[in-house]
């Protein structure tokens, strides 16, 4: 894997989230309905804070999306992106 220059390193994140989905679904279940509340705001937040990290370049003029150096910032978003959806796409227990 290529940690600086291309989409390498996004691949390999966006496999690991396709990867992982099942199993971290499976626990999201399992929590109680206030852990999993928890749990889905702590990815929000995290969602959050690289997207602001992301915008922060934007406004400075910087083009992350076709700059081989932030690959693994685009990456990490993609990661907590699909964790954020396995929580939006999985039932609340107690529901």
């Amino acid at each position: 894997m290529s940690v600086g220059g291309d989409l390498d390193v996004r691949r390999a994140a966006l496999t690991i989230a396709q990867e992982v989905e099942e199993l971290d679904r499976a626990a999201l279940r399992g929590l109680g309905p206030e852990a999993f509340d928890v749990q889905y705001e702590a990815r929000a937040a995290l969602i959050d804070h690289v997207r602001r990290i992301w915008d922060s370049l934007k406004a400075r003029g910087v083009n992350p999306a076709v700059r081989p150096e932030y690959q693994p910032l685009a990456a990490l978003q993609d990661i907590l992106t699909a964790l954020g959806d396995h929580a939006a796409h999985t039932d609340r227990p107690g529901d």
